[in-house]
């Protein structure tokens, strides 16, 4: 036999035994006391039994009333309890989400979007698992994590991928170091050198082992060091020990003072970083708010991303905002998310465009080099 009992009639219900009056308790449910008295009528004849006893002095629970009671008064307050919980989840102020991010992106996006986050949103926890790109899908299709901020290379069926920002592989040398004053830079330019690599399983060493193959395999000639963090990298590049490559979205975060990063050409050194997540599964409120802040940040760094020449901007993917002063770039923090500390530079421009550009609004005389000068805040 299927059972009809609707909330609305067990609630009137229980407000009624609550305060041992209809009108009371039709105003507590906002409704008329006719229309109090309609919604206990109809449970009464779904439950065909008399709940309350009515006088002129009032109401009283009868037998089966009393009992009735016992019965639901925890589960409505566990049902009501249950629809605020999920009403709260939806309305993102409480919830919880787990997701996996890139070391590049651990060091850039997330700090900043988990601020804005916090401050929008701030009774969510976040958990975030800092792993390689392998490691993230991986983690992402057994469901450790809600969601990854990472690379995908090759589109997959049982994936969704909604992109963030394109991001590129640079060369981090010395000042001195000899390919500094060369204008365009390949993986293949880079085997014969002591290198300094991030350890395999790195997008940065799978891309450069995949691109160089037999030609590093025989190189016997230079040193090779490596290493787990890109802080670690860059500190033996201050030592003179060689050039690492290091994606250009971690350069904001790991001071590269006098160094300098020289973009690879190679089409192979660029990558489209977004979030990722199971096309079966659809994201949490508190999953989707904090994809959200992470667009917002994402943008906030593509709009930062350029050189500034003489009032002309010309976009060069993740390079950093910057003013020509004299015959240096000079490289500053001028955005208010601290992003645009990047030290993208060889010695003869960024690239030939922002050269030809500087030399047609009168800042270069031909043949003359841009270099990196010092940042704002270290003179």
């Amino acid at each position: 036999m299927a059972i009809n009992i609707k909330y609305r009639p067990m609630k009137a219900f229980l407000l009624a035994a609550q305060t041992n009056s209809f009108t009371h308790a039709a105003d507590r449910l906002g409704v008329t006391q006719p229309s109090f008295t309609v919604l206990i009528r109809d449970l009464e004849d779904v439950l065909g039994v008399r709940l309350f006893d009515r006088n002129t002095r009032g109401i009283a629970l009868t037998a089966a009333g009393k009992d009735f009671l016992a019965r639901i008064e925890r589960p409505v307050i566990d049902l009501e309890e249950a629809y605020r919980s999920i009403v709260d989840l939806a309305a993102v102020r409480r919830g919880s989400v787990v997701l996996g991010a890139l070391p590049s992106t651990s060091l850039t996006l997330v700090p900043s979007a988990l601020g804005l986050l916090r401050n929008a949103h701030p009774m969510l926890r976040v958990r975030v698992v800092e792993a390689h790109n392998d490691d993230l899908i991986s983690m992402v299709r057994t469901n450790q994590i809600e969601f990854a901020i990472a690379a995908q290379w090759e589109p997959a069926a049982d994936l969704a991928f909604q992109p963030l920002l394109e991001d590129q592989f640079v060369a981090v040398m010395p000042p001195d170091h000899e390919l500094a004053a060369r204008s365009r830079l390949h993986w293949r330019d880079l085997v014969p050198h002591d290198l300094i690599l991030l350890s395999r399983g790195s997008s940065a060493r799978d891309l450069f082992d995949e691109s160089t193959g037999e030609q590093a395999e025989t190189t016997t000639t230079a040193s090779r060091y490596d290493v787990t963090h890109m802080s670690t990298a860059i500190r033996l590049v201050r030592q003179g020990l060689g050039m690492t490559v290091l994606p250009a979205l971690a350069l904001p975060e790991l001071e590269l003072g006098e160094l300098v990063a020289c973009k690879l050409q190679d089409t192979s050194a660029r990558r489209m970083i977004g979030v990722v997540h199971r096309r079966d599964r659809s994201l949490s409120a508190a999953a989707i708010a904090f994809v959200g802040k992470l667009a917002a940040v994402a943008s906030e760094l593509n709009n930062n991303a350029s050189i500034r020449t003489k009032g002309k901007k010309t976009q060069l993917g993740l390079e950093p905002a910057g003013e020509l002063q004299g015959k240096g770039v000079k490289l500053g923090r001028t955005d208010p998310l601290g992003v645009v500390r990047l030290g993208l530079a060889c010695a003869q421009v960024l690239a030939d465009g922002v050269a030809r550009e500087a030399r047609a609004a009168g800042d270069l005389s031909d043949g003359q080099l841009l270099s990196q000068g010092p940042a704002p805040d270290d003179t």
